[in-house]
């Protein structure tokens, strides 16, 4: 599991495509982005979750200690924290779409994923 995570997180450290994110469902039904830009405003990386409403909130992401840590850069969220396990993101691809648009990977769909 451990080797996994090293693996993702290499990738995402490796790689500074835009076309490549992981992803995962938010509490107000939109999705958050873990993208692999430079956060502008802090160390890390870009991070946005969005609401079917269209309003987004960014923030900034980096791996810790086994977990996804957020910290929150936009209104009305700025300076609050969220930890993800890392199981629970789903690598995308641009422009490549396999099982309603999962993205086939050497991590089986999901990080740490068997």
């Amino acid at each position: 599991m451990f080797k996994k995570i090293l693996l993702a997180c290499s990738l995402l450290a490796g790689h500074a495509q835009a076309d490549e994110w992981l992803e995962t469902i938010n509490e107000a039904g939109g999705k958050i982005l873990f993208l692999q830009v430079k956060c502008p405003d802090a160390e890390g990386k870009l991070v946005i979750a969005t609401t079917p409403s269209g309003n987004t909130v960014n923030g900034c992401w980096y791996y810790f200690s086994d977990m996804v840590h957020v910290v929150w850069t936009d209104e009305p969220m700025r300076g609050k924290t969220s930890a993800f396990e890392p199981k629970t993101l789903v690598y995308r691809k641009q422009g490549y779409q396999e099982h309603g648009n999962e993205v086939v990977s050497p991590y089986k769909r999901q990080l740490g994923g068997s």
